[in-house]
């Protein structure tokens, strides 16, 4: 299931940065295509504003050039961990600067169609017949509008890809390390297995013998032995146990966040782990994460509770054992 899982993990991130890819060259393309409409519309525009003839262009070269910088820097801080503050700049900036694109090249769409709608009334032949000012102004704003759509949209498609990118690396971590993790040794009670607070005692000869005794209901008068009963034992402190183990074992540094807050409020789903966790993570890596941690701690002895049980299970309770001399 490992290797399942491993293999999803990279198939997922190389689409995801395969699609990544092909967003940035349509965002190229559009980008390009708008900005050769908006530069000739922002020319005539400056021309109309009575700046000089000879340095019209300059004016569309500014707000052209204020939309590729702050599309390029919104993409590059994307992915840098940054105040909302810096962020929130370059993203004003780039509606500011969008948005003054939208207005210009819907006020020159707009009169030039009334202009043209005007030559058409006066029997001007102009070889087309013009549109509504109006339809006219929409469709010169769509340009202007799919770069920052796209923008946008670059944006999201790194974050996913990051994500992916961070679920890949921790499941391969947790696969090296599974395969590099040292053997448990088999207990040899293989039907009982041993329980933590076992591991904590000294080694010793020989384990007491543990039975049941039967007592006649009459004993015998010759029968003056005393038996002396142990009182039961009580049960281990096993949530302090199961910190030891999880403190000291080799599972990943996640896997031991994950089981922990798991194991501190059962009712928490996988859901909001995988989104609280740092960095966030997909859902099912999260359940895999405590699977790993679920499977270790049941070879080292323990049991339901305070496991949640991840298995469909069906284990019947031990009878409590009198040890006797």
């Amino acid at each position: 299931m490992g290797d399942f899982s491993l293999r999803a993990a990279r198939i997922q991130l190389g689409a995801l940065i395969a699609a990544l890819l092909i967003a940035i060259l349509i965002a190229i393309g559009i980008t390009t295509g708008a900005f050769v409409l908006s530069f000739a519309v922002q020319r005539d525009l400056a021309r109309q504003g009575t700046l000089p003839e000879n340095l019209a262009w300059i004016f569309p070269v500014i707000v052209d050039s204020a939309i590729l910088g702050s599309t390029i820097a919104i993409v590059i801080l994307t992915k840098l961990k940054m105040s909302k503050w810096d962020k929130g700049f370059y993203i004003a900036l780039a509606v500011t600067v969008v948005a003054i694109s939208i207005l210009g090249n819907a006020y020159h769409a707009f009169h030039a169609a009334s202009a043209a709608q005007s030559q058409v009334a006066a029997g001007i032949d102009i070889g087309f017949v013009p549109l509504d000012p109006a339809i006219a102004a929409l469709i010169a704003i769509i340009p202007p509008t799919l770069v920052l759509a796209f923008t946008h949209g670059l944006g999201i498609l790194i974050k996913a890809t990051g994500i992916a990118y961070t679920d890949y690396k921790t499941q391969a971590d947790e696969h090296a390390a599974q395969d590099t993790a040292p053997t448990a040794p088999e207990n040899r009670n293989s039907h009982k297995p041993a329980t933590a607070v076992a591991q904590h005692l000294p080694a010793i000869e020989e384990p007491p013998k543990i039975a049941v005794r039967v007592h006649p209901p009459h004993p015998s008068a010759g029968d003056t032995a005393i038996d002396v009963m142990d009182p039961p034992a009580t049960n281990p402190d096993l949530s302090a146990d199961l910190d030891w183990f999880i403190t000291q074992s080799d599972l990943p540094d996640a896997v031991k966040d994950t089981a922990r807050r798991k194991l501190a409020d059962p009712n928490l789903t996988w859901e909001s782990i995988a989104q609280t966790s740092n960095p966030p993570v997909a859902t099912s890596t999260s359940w895999r994460r405590y699977e790993k941690f679920d499977t270790a701690a049941r070879a080292a002895g323990f049991e339901n509770p305070p496991l949640i049980d991840m298995r469909a299970s069906d284990i019947d309770c031990a009878d409590d054992l009198i040890a006797s001399t």
